[in-house]
Order: structure tokens, then sequence, then C-alpha cells
């Protein structure tokens, strides 16, 4: 093979990498069933690649600090829960224009599904040694006899180079799918590999996890495998980042570069693609405007060849033929078309073909099609239509949420859900030519929750919420401040904040000495002030239990408790507030100067929240329970009790656990909570699991509660009295 070589250049040191190494790439992946999981690799290049050098992995565990560029120091995990960090066999190569495959459960299950052997197999299964090589090790028990791709919920697979003696791994290829909980963002890490100096690396910047794209585990059917139908990788950036030659490979657009079909293993992939990659991103057929679609792709791209149809679900007949030539998506990837579309059940589709094709009044055909939405208003399913997507893909309803002359169907997140699939589509307001930041969807979130105990449940919603994009408390660039600005912004006036406690209105002024402030409702007193910890802990600013409030009633509530109180205490009333839960003429609030009324009430241990604000306290408390478990170095481990003498400065203490437990049956989640929880997730990639599955409260807080039993009817049972 050729033994040019190239120099790599990286903050702080500069190595010599061998060339066409960035040929390499992940082409093909397999997961489900277990039993037949593979993946695949190709050498797009010209010549030769030697892969001795290179390794193979789905090994990291954020919960614990593991990471696959440990591997420089010694580390990278595998070897648990099924993981595997793996090292292609001394001597190895891949031809030009070869696919090779490593089955991960074995050789013989390989031949069993498909009739030819893999390339290499993870370990050996049978009892004897066979012909096939088997993966070395990256590490001492980094494979164990073990190795599975995990199908129902976050997983990545990375393909890298380490030459073994440096202080960097180059990524050749990154592919991550499902919730991003294994997703990786190297910017910044400093490391010191096992060169001869003692001078640390620094890496240089990935995509950050929010804005990487997960190919969605729905879009893989038992028996399909992903496959890589553009091999240029799309809009993938080409410099700056951790890839050869400086790309960044966690910025490729998986929904345009891969697509299911039947697996093809050790051979290039069946589906034809296309000239280029694009999605139906948006279309607002009901408005108070003007109709659009937007398309989305990559940028700057033509749409030469490329031709819209719009089929009427009354006939099931082609009304209009739009097509694209002379058009380009914009320098961010969008194309605006401005075109009135009917407002029955109808349908918008995305043909890589020439417009001289499609007549008005032809029949529906899905030869060429490239993308497509069959939406209405309610109406039943057109079963013609739904022919346009991929088998069990639904119908939109643009009028989901009763405002269809404001609202269109986009996309959620940008971009995402697949070709031909509806699933991540939502009503939502209308973003034409710009991407859907504020859209929210949580599909597949919760799927690695395990309600069978409350242990199972604790642990594995703490696995899904933590981890969290952090803000700074407190600086000139985003922070807590802009984020509350938003999550307790009054949805019935723009650029007012809503307080937690008094129930009143203020100006957003932004940060500073205002008459609002930022509520701790858990005290940063109990476990996580700012002190060693620092300004910007995770727990100080998690904007889950960070809620504004008037600097007055913030400091009678002070760091006391939450419990019930009494009409000897004193009383901090609420203003009366326009709900916008209920129609414009309905107010809440109000206080009556008779216990509990509408009022707050507090003494010298503890603080009754007002009936309307009980729930969202006792929610965001139940959060921050299952949140924080001190597993991860600079967190603590907070915990909810009804033994009021654990609660002092400067413990991790927080109750009393029975009254929150009544205050969450007594004031049930409403849209309030909804739309904060929502609005938080856009910005800290995580959820209050107890909004979403307020059910789930009574299994982990509530003594020989199990899931799926009434927790009002527990609670309620004997009076407000403490649960056993």
């Amino acid at each position: 093979m050729k033994i040019i070589t190239s120099l790599w250049l990286c903050t702080g040191m500069a190595f010599i990498a061998q060339a066409g190494l960035e040929d390499l790439l992940i082409t093909e992946i397999k997961i489900v069933p277990n039993s037949d999981e593979f993946i695949e690799i190709h050498n797009k290049g010209l010549d030769p690649i030697d892969l001795s050098d290179v390794y193979l992995t789905d090994a990291t565990f954020s919960n614990g600090g593991t990471y696959y560029y440990q591997l420089v120091t010694g580390g990278g995990g595998g070897g648990n829960f099924e993981d595997f960090f793996a090292r292609f066999p001394a001597g190895a190569t891949i031809a030009a224009g070869e696919y090779q495959t490593v089955a991960l459960d074995g050789s013989d299950n390989f031949f069993t599904a498909y009739g030819v052997q893999p390339t290499y197999e993870l370990y050996e299964d049978g009892a004897t040694a066979d012909a096939i090589p088997d993966m070395r090790e990256a590490i001492t028990l980094s494979i164990n006899g073990q190795g599975s791709l995990t199908n129902n919920s976050g997983e990545v697979v990375v393909l890298l180079h380490w030459d073994g003696t440096s202080d960097l791994v180059q990524d050749l290829d990154y592919v991550v799918w499902g919730d991003k909980v294994e997703a990786i963002d190297k910017t910044g890490i400093d490391i010191d590999g096992p060169d001869a100096d003692s001078i640390t690396t620094m890496y240089q910047n990935d995509t950050a996890i929010s804005a990487q794209i997960a190919v969605a585990t729905s879009a893989h059917a038992s028996g399909n495998s992903w496959q890589r139908i553009d091999m240029s990788e799309g809009a993938e950036v080409q410099s700056g980042g951790n890839g050869f030659a400086g790309s960044d490979e966690t910025s490729e657009n998986t929904d345009f570069t891969f697509a299911e079909s039947t697996p093809t293993p050790n051979a290039a992939a069946n589906i034809a693609p296309p000239v280029a990659q694009f999605v139906i991103n948006e279309i607002d057929a009901i408005s108070n405007n003007a109709d659009f679609i937007e398309l989305f792709g990559n940028a700057n791209t033509s749409l030469d060849g490329y031709t819209i149809v719009l089929y009427d679900g009354d006939t099931d007949l082609a009304t209009a033929v739009i097509g694209l030539d002379g058009m380009t998506t914009d320098a961010n990837g969008f194309l605006l078309l401005n075109n009135s579309l009917e407002d029955g059940v109808d349908a918008v589709a995305l043909y890589a073909a020439d417009s001289m094709n499609y007549l008005v009044g032809d029949a529906i055909t899905t030869t060429d099609i490239m993308d497509a939405v069959v939406y209405g208003t309610g109406q039943a399913d057109d079963a013609e239509l739904l022919t346009l997507l991929n088998p069990g893909q639904a119908q939109l309803n643009e009028n989901a949420n009763g405002a269809a002359m404001t609202e269109s169907l986009i996309r959620c997140t940008n971009g995402s859900g697949g070709q031909l699939n509806s699933h991540s589509f939502k009503a939502f307001l209308p973003s034409p030519g710009a991407e859907n930041i504020n859209c929210v969807t949580f599909e597949d979130y919760y799927a690695t929750a395990d309600d069978s105990s409350a242990q199972t449940l604790r642990d594995s919603l703490h696995e899904i919420i933590d981890d969290h994009v952090m803000f700074p408390y407190s600086s000139g660039a985003e922070d807590t401040w802009d984020v509350l600005s938003i999550a307790d912004e009054d949805p019935n006036e723009p650029g007012q904040v809503w307080m937690i406690y008094k129930n009143n209105n203020y100006t957003y002024q932004g940060g500073g000495q205002q008459a609002y402030n930022r509520e701790h409702t858990w005290p940063q007193s109990y476990g996580f002030s700012s002190g060693a910890l620092g300004d910007n802990n995770a727990a100080r600013t998690d904007a889950h239990h960070l809620m504004m409030s008037d600097v007055g009633y913030n400091s009678d509530r002070g760091n006391l408790y939450f419990d019930n109180c009494s009409a000897s205490c004193t009383e901090r009333p609420t203003d009366a507030h326009e709900n916008p839960n209920t129609p414009v003429n309905d107010v809440i609030g109000g206080g009556s100067g008779v216990y509990p009324g509408n009022s707050n009430w507090f003494d010298s241990n503890s603080f009754e929240v007002w009936n309307f604000r009980k729930g969202d306290i006792a929610r965001a408390m139940f959060y921050m329970d299952v949140r924080y478990s001190g597993d991860v170095a600079g967190e603590v481990d907070l915990e909810l009790t009804d033994n009021a003498g654990l609660i002092q400065t400067g413990d991790r203490y927080m109750g009393l656990l029975s009254t929150l437990l009544q205050w969450h049956a007594a004031d049930p989640v409403d849209d309030i909570e909804r739309n904060r929880n929502n609005f938080i997730f856009t910005k800290q990639q995580n959820r209050n699991p107890f909004i979403d599955h307020p059910e789930w409260v009574e299994c982990i807080f509530v003594s020989g509660g199990t899931c799926g039993t009434s927790y009002i009817d527990l609670i309620f049972a004997d009076g407000f009295e403490q649960q056993p």
C-alpha cells in the first residue's frame, strides 16, 4: 500500500497520520434483532487502507464519565452494559471500493441470517476458533465476550484512528441515534496521552449535542438496517473539527445521508439515492396570511430536476405541478414556496424528477418520490394518499390544537424524522424560511424508563434527565436570567414575567437589582450554594426549580422548607391575575385574609405556597430529588424527607415529603407547567418527568406505592395525615 503520510495539526501539537483514512465510512448499521447485528465500513477511496490502528466502538457512559477519547490515557470503556471498544486485527486492510462487516454477535449467527460470512467477528462465538478474524480489544476487557447496540433509546457508533503514541484520537465517522444520551461533544477537552512530553492537547470544536442530528430509532424496523446513501456525508463541516484532516464528523445530518432498507452486508446499499437530499420541512394550508411550503436540505443547493406535486384527497389526482428548476436553497438550507394549498385532506409530494413527467389530473405515483406530507384538519384518514408515505406513517392534523389559522405543520426538530415519515411533525407556530427552534418533541424520551419498581424507575429516570445542558447563573452571554425570562413569561402579557408566589407581573428588564429575582425553590443553602461547587454548579442553575419571584416574597420564604401552615402564620397574599388556562374573565389569586384562602403563609420554620402553585412546587422538588444523586463529581445527592431535623443549612435535605405529596395531588399538572417544561427542554435538553408522568410520583415517593395505583386515593385516604 502507499506509504504517503500527511500532517494533521491541533492545538499544542502535530503528528503524522496515514493518508487515505478520510475515505473510511460507516455505511451500514443493523441493530434489530440483536443476533443479526453488524456494522459495515467502506473505503470510498482509490487506494487500500491499513486498519491496524483503526477502532470501532459504542462505548460511552456519560453518567460514569467514560468516553472513547480516553483511549489515549488507557481508558475508554467497553466490556460492560454490552458496550464494546474494538480494534481491527493487526495487518487488516480494506481495498479501494471494498465493503467490510463486523458481526457483533459472532460469525455463526451472521452466516445463519445472511448466508455470507462477515469480514470480522467482534469475538469468537464458536466452541472452537473459526477462520473469521476476531477484533482486538482496545484495552483489557473492552470487548469481554459481548457486544450489542441499543435499539430502544440512545446509542452512538464511532469509527476512529489512533496511532498509539499521540494525545488525540481522530474521528473517521460518527453515527448517533435515539435520544442522544450517548452523543459526544469533545469541544475543549484537554488531555495528555502517552507521548514523551507532558504538554496537554485540546480537542477542536465538535457540533453541540443539542444540534447534532440523531437518527430516530422508530425508523429502524426489525429486520432492516440503516444504509448510507450519500458517500459525501452531506453538508458535514470540513474544517475545525476532530476528524481526519480537521472535519467535524459530529456535524453530519444523517436524516439526509442514511436510509432504511433490507440489509446488504459486504455490499453497496440497495437504495438508489437521488441527486441530492431534501425534506418537506413545513407546510401551512390554512392561514391568516399566505399558504406556503418549506423545503430543507443542504445549503446553497440547486433543485434543478425536482418537482412538487399537489394531490387532492377527494379525487386522489394531481391538482398542481410545481417545477423547481432554477431554484436554490439558501445559506441555511431553506427554500420557501408561496403556493396556495387545499384545506381538505390533501397531500404535498416532492419528486426527484423533472416536472415534464407530471400533469394535472395524474393519479398518485410513488416513482422517484423523495418526500411527502399528507394533511387535513381532523378528517378520517385517506388511505390512497397515505400510500405516498412509508408504511405506518400518519396523516397530519393542522388543527390538532384548534388553531389551524395561526399554526402550521412543522418538523420538530428542524429537518428531523426522515423522508416519507410524518412522526416528527406537529402543529405549531409557523417559521417560514427559518429553523423550527421552539418546537418541542420528546418522542422516545422516556423509552428507557423502567417502572417495574420504585428503585428501577428512580434509577432509569435519573439516567434520562441528568447531564443536562447548563447555562451560567449570571453572565454577559445567555444565562439563567435569559432562560427564565421566557420560561416564566406571562402568556397573556409578552415581555412580562410572572411571579411564583405573589402572582403578579413585572416588565422583564434583565438581571440585576429589580423588583423580581430568581427563587431557588430547593434552597441553594441545602446542598449546593456557590461555595466549593462554584457559581455555575448544575443544581444552582437548573431552571426546572428556578422560578421568578417578587423580591419581598422571596425574602419571606428564605430557606424555609415547605409544609402546611395555620391561621397563626403570617399571610403573604396573592394578586388577582388573569388565568391563561381559563376564559379571559376568570382570575386566580387575590388574598382573602382567611387561612388558607388564596394566600401564601409562613412561620419561623416552614412556608405554605398558595393553592394554585402547590403542585408546581411539589413536582419541582420531586425532579430535584431524582435528578441529583451525587453520582457525578461536583453534584450533590439531594433527598426529600419528613424529618424536619435533617433540614439544615449546609446539608442536602429538603421537605416535607408528605406535604409535597398532598400538594401534588391537590394541584394537578396544568398547561402553565407543561409549557414551562417544554421551553426548558429546548434549552437544557432535559425534562421534569413528574410533569409529563405525574403517576410516577406515587411509584417513587409513596411508601409501598406501585405504578398504576392512584396516588390521589392513597394521599387523601386518611385526611391529609402523613403516609406510613
